[in-house]
C-alpha cells in the first residue's frame, strides 16, 4: 500500500479526520490510487460519525473500481451506512448481494439481521442470529447447537 494512503489512515485512528481526507483528496487524481483514497475517505466520515457523508464517497469508491477485500469492504460500509441512514430496502438488497457474492464473510449476517429487524421483519432476523450461533458456537453453546438450528428454521416457536 502507498505511503501516502497509510499516513492518511494513520491520521484516521488518531482521531485527526478532516487532515485524513484531505490527503486523501490529494491522492484521488492518481488513477492508480483513486479507489483506495475514496474508500479510505468514505471510512473517514463514517469513523466520524457522518454516515449522510460516507454513503457518496462508497459510493465512488465502487464505482473507481475495487476489487477483492476493497471491494467486500466498500459494499460492507456502504450497506452498513445504509441501514444507519434508515434506508432500510436499500440496505437489505446489499446485504444480500453480499451474502450471496462472499458467503464466507460472517459478520455480515450480523449487521443483515439488525437490518431486517429494523424492516420489522424479526423473525427472519431471529433465525439469522440463531443461524449464526449455531454455525460459529462457543464452547457453551456447542451443546445447543442442534436446537437452535431448528429453532432457526421457525423462531416463533
Amino acid at each position: 500500500m502507498d505511503n501516502r494512503i497509510q499516513s492518511a489512515i494513520a491520521l484516521r485512528k488518531q482521531g485527526e479526520y478532516e487532515q485524513s481526507r484531505q490527503a486523501l483528496k490529494a491522492l484521488v487524481a492518481e488513477p492508480a490510487l483513486r479507489a483506495q483514497a475514496l474508500l479510505n475517505i468514505a471510512w473517514s466520515y463514517d469513523n466520524e460519525g457522518n454516515e449522510q457523508e460516507a454513503e457518496q464517497w462508497y459510493r465512488a469508491a465502487l464505482e473507481a473500481g475495487l476489487t477483492g477485500e476493497d471491494e467486500f469492504e466498500a459494499c460492507f460500509g456502504l450497506a452498513s451506512t445504509l441501514r444507519c441512514l434508515e434506508k432500510y430496502v436499500q440496505a437489505k438488497t446489499l446485504f444480500e448481494e453480499i451474502l450471496a457474492r462472499w458467503p464466507q464473510a460472517t459478520e455480515v449476517r450480523l449487521f443483515y439481521a439488525l437490518c431486517l429487524h429494523n424492516l420489522g421483519e424479526h423473525q427472519q432476523a431471529v433465525s439469522v442470529l440463531l443461524n449464526c450461533i449455531a454455525q460459529h458456537p462457543d464452547a457453551r453453546t456447542v451443546p445447543y447447537a442442534g436446537a437452535l438450528r431448528e429453532y432457526a428454521q421457525r423462531p416463533e416457536g
